[in-house]
């Protein structure tokens, strides 16, 4: 099972080669993503570092603002 350094179990990479693109993935704020764990629909808005993780907006209200890393998420 693969699932490097920042991915979850229960969704693991078919292959090393889709986890190294995974967790290198970058984003712009407002790109629209899927979270790869919950299926959850949003937007990037924020970059919270450089090291892979960014904020993603999956409602309307500020509670809906979760930090995920990027391999973890699916551009749509």
């Amino acid at each position: 099972m693969i699932t490097g350094l920042n991915g979850c179990s229960c969704h693991p990479f078919s292959s090393w080669e889709e986890c190294n693109k995974a967790h290198r993935q970058k984003f712009k704020v407002g790109d629209p993503v899927k979270n790869r764990c919950t299926g959850h629909e949003g937007t990037i808005h924020d970059e919270v570092d450089h090291q892979g993780y960014v904020s993603v907006k999956y409602g309307k209200l500020p509670r809906d603002i979760h930090g995920e890393h990027v391999a973890q998420l699916i551009r749509i």
